[in-house]
């Protein structure tokens, strides 16, 4: 009969786990390291083609903005009138669909070659950063709602400003959780809260107003929250793999 190589005790046959210190059997920590390896490197592919798109779209949007001038309209203005300051537009396209994107990408490829880096830092703080540099380009027009008491527009705002606060606290949380490290289980927890505020954020934009589809709002629907969440959770499975 097998012996667990942890606590000593007799095993039964094909258990996985030892009953009495409940640790994983040789075979089953094999089994735990290699799917933490194919789940590392799926999500991985797949994050790193949600950050080529974010890429993509910079480019895009800063086209849009060399060829519209004063008259450019970032997409993450819900407000149908704009008195947009230019700089403030330029501000917002480069730390929005600039910087953003390539420290969403910088993320993937530092979270892919180190096991721990203070260098992840730079997403958080580049994510804290643009919801910044919006709000700061919307006030003009909050201000003009506001001024000649537009109150059907009064939810919209509303809903910009909260769903700031939202993003800013997600990074918050991710930053505290790089400098002090996390468990799975509460990188867990910050994946079920990127899932709520995108699909929240998703539902309310089709429901309230009148897109032409996913793609071309895709960009806007914060999903680099999740990704960035479910990184996390999947390279701190993989390290934790390695230490069974």
């Amino acid at each position: 009969m097998r012996s667990c190589d942890k606590c000593g005790s007799k095993l039964p046959e094909n258990s996985q786990r030892c009953p009495l210190c409940d640790s994983m059997t040789e075979n089953e920590r094999e089994v735990y390291r290699t799917s933490s390896k194919i789940i590392f490197a799926a999500v991985f592919a797949i994050t790193v083609l949600h950050a080529l798109f974010y890429i993509f779209n910079c480019s895009y949007e800063i086209m849009r903005m060399i060829t519209v001038g004063e008259t450019y309209r970032p997409p993450s203005v819900f407000i149908e009138f704009t008195h947009n300051k230019l700089f403030l537009n330029i501000i917002t396209v480069i730390i929005m669909y600039g910087l953003l994107p390539a420290a969403f990408m910088s993320y993937n490829l530092i979270i892919l070659a180190r096991d721990r880096s203070k260098f992840l830092l730079f997403f958080p703080i580049c994510g804290i950063a643009a919801e910044a540099a919006q709000l700061a380009q919307q006030c003009s027009n909050y201000d003009l709602a506001i001024q000649e008491k537009m109150s059907y527009l009064y939810a919209i705002i509303a809903m910009d400003v909260f769903s700031a606060l939202l993003i800013t606290a997600f990074f918050a949380v991710m930053i505290r959780f790089i400098i002090r490290g996390y468990s799975i289980s509460q990188s867990r927890w910050l994946i079920v809260a990127g899932f709520v505020f995108v699909f929240t954020r998703i539902l309310i934009k089709f429901t309230l107003y009148d897109d032409n589809g996913i793609a071309p709002n895709f960009s806007e629907l914060k999903g680099y929250l999740l990704f960035s969440a479910t990184l996390l959770n999947v390279k701190k499975r993989l390290i934790t793999s390695k230490t069974l």
